[in-house]
């Protein structure tokens, strides 16, 4: 029993709801067999800058690869008849990747502590700074019963040294059992609201409700099937060695980050390159290329 256990605890459900069963994200029938058959992990890759994919390309070329005209598109409709929500959820989060996975920490009104990774999370504004976390189900998991009744969770990235804990924390738990120790993730004390931090983490952010929007069900619009939640950064906690001096930029090369694919697929950053932004269209319109495209040579 977790320390901060309540009483009612020794008459609590033995797990929650095992989302796994359902969803059957892992396709082996025996992943340790399967990954002990592959290299090691390379503890000493590091963040490697290139080339853009063709520095010559110029207004109007178009793609790099002529490749996408050779294979015929196909038509899926999301809703077609014989089509399962669990088709689609597998089809999106396989297609839109990579995602950036926040480990996402509450705490319920009681004092139990609850700490889950969510891939369905980006940034969506900066003033003020806000962060989107999507929790995906009809009924709300630990972690969105803690936001809806306290209104603050704390965001820590996950870096490629704590993925294995991180993704440990996503077992169906009951309620009153947290998932710290289980992890052997430590948590930090937040300075501006009561859910701790990952001391593990490169990056927190420490955040409080701004809105809440709930999603309902296409063929069944009594059905909440998601909640999407907005967060406001209230604190941000950066390791020293991570951040610039002006403390407005984190290097890539030392957060390591890990992103989320479809399946059990996880993969970390370290390929990239710099590509500027095109000029102001006014310089743009006195190049020839561009105004032979725009017909203003003609």
């Amino acid at each position: 029993m977790a320390p901060h256990a309540a009483p009612e605890a020794l008459n609590a459900p033995e797990e929650a709801f095992d989302k796994e069963a359902l969803v059957q994200r892992n396709p082996h029938v025996d992943f340790p067999a399967v990954e002990a058959a592959r290299p090691a992990y390379d503890h000493s890759l590091e963040w490697k800058v290139t080339k853009t994919p063709n520095p010559t390309w110029q207004p109007g070329d178009g793609a790099s690869s002529r490749e996408w005209e050779a294979h015929k598109r196909l038509a899926i409709d999301p809703h077609a008849p014989d089509r399962t929500m669990n088709q689609n959820y597998k089809l999106i989060i396989s297609s839109v990747v990579p995602r950036p996975i926040a480990l996402v920490s509450t705490m319920s009104a009681t004092g139990i502590g609850n700490v889950a990774p969510f891939s369905y999370f980006q940034p969506v504004s900066t003033d003020p700074p806000l962060y989107s976390v999507s929790f995906v189900g009809q009924d709300a998991n630990d972690s969105l019963t803690n936001v809806l009744e306290t209104r603050e969770m704390c965001i820590s990235i996950i870096s490629d040294w704590f993925l294995e804990a991180a993704n440990f924390t996503s077992v169906n738990t009951p309620p009153h059992v947290e998932e710290w120790a289980l992890a052997g993730l430590h948590p930090v004390p937040s300075t501006k609201i009561r859910p701790p931090y990952a001391a593990e983490s490169a990056f927190s952010i420490e955040c409080k409700v701004h809105s809440t929007t709930p999603i309902y069900s296409a063929a069944d619009p009594t059905v909440r099937t998601a909640t999407v939640v907005l967060v406001e950064a209230v604190m941000f906690h950066v390791r020293e060695d991570v951040v610039n001096e002006a403390r407005e930029t984190v290097d890539i090369r030392k957060l390591r980050p890990v992103w989320r694919g479809g399946g059990i697929t996880y993969g970390a950053c370290f390929d990239g390159w710099e590509t500027p932004r095109p000029p102001a269209f006014r310089e743009l319109k006195k190049t020839a290329r561009v105004r032979d495209i725009l017909g203003l040579n003609e």
